[in-house]
């Protein structure tokens, strides 16, 4: 990658979701009626999020990753009514089968990538209930097959499909880069700047932050 390829990353701060892997929990705070949270889990850095209904304390876990020691402890009390996963990758699904054996909740996920549980199907725009909230669903395949996106509001929760600094790896694919590309592009096209992206693994961002520099990914490959 040469330094014009490169795009800034933003601060290591609270204000962007900074967060210690196996640390403590990051909060967001209450957003029209969602209590949401987020915490790194495992050898990867994998980002988790609860999705909480204010009123009725039922949750949605976003990605069944590791640790879920750690996931318990993030759930709480919460009345926990599904898993919601990014992709398959082995780093986002390792605490599954304890989750669904602890709480008897189905896992939701696209039919393009393989899981050690068995899922539910999603379906692009689909939108998945949890108590007074609506979280839609939007397929984004690239980085793999069933690479999936879920937004809540001015949240978008995007697994490995885009970072600050740009989508997923495809691993020398340029089908895989150019799908996942067509899938970005979508996204950029379709949300408000004021948007937070909210990955599988490190720092937040916003749409309106990382907008700029689109074609310098398209440019750099990856």
């Amino acid at each position: 990658m040469s330094p014009s390829d490169e795009t800034p990353g933003p601060p290591k701060t609270a204000a962007f979701g900074l967060t210690i892997p196996d640390g403590a929990v990051h909060r967001y705070g209450v957003k029209d009626g969602a209590i949401i949270t987020k915490r790194s889990v495992g050898s990867y850095d994998n980002d988790v999020y609860l999705i909480r209904c204010e009123r009725t304390g039922e949750a949605l876990l976003i990605d069944g990753a590791a640790r879920f020691d750690l996931l318990e402890d993030l759930i709480g009390d919460a009345t926990l009514v599904g898993v919601a996963q990014t992709h398959g990758h082995h780093d986002h699904v390792n605490a599954l089968p304890e989750l669904v054996e602890r709480y008897g909740v189905p896992v939701y996920a696209s039919t393009g990538d393989d899981y050690p549980v068995e899922t539910v199907a999603l379906g692009d725009g689909e939108r998945l209930k949890v108590g007074d909230l609506s979280i839609e669903v939007l397929l984004t395949p690239g980085h793999t097959p069933g690479s999936t996106c879920y937004r809540l509001g001015d949240f978008l929760f995007s697994g490995d499909t885009l970072f600050p600094g740009g989508p997923g790896n495809t691993f020398g694919s340029k089908p895989d880069f150019k799908e996942l590309m067509g899938q970005v592009d979508r996204l950029f096209a379709s949300l408000e700047d004021r948007v937070r992206i909210c990955p599988g693994h490190g720092l937040d961002s916003t749409i309106g932050r990382e907008r700029p520099h689109v074609e310098t990914w398209r440019r750099r490959g990856w």
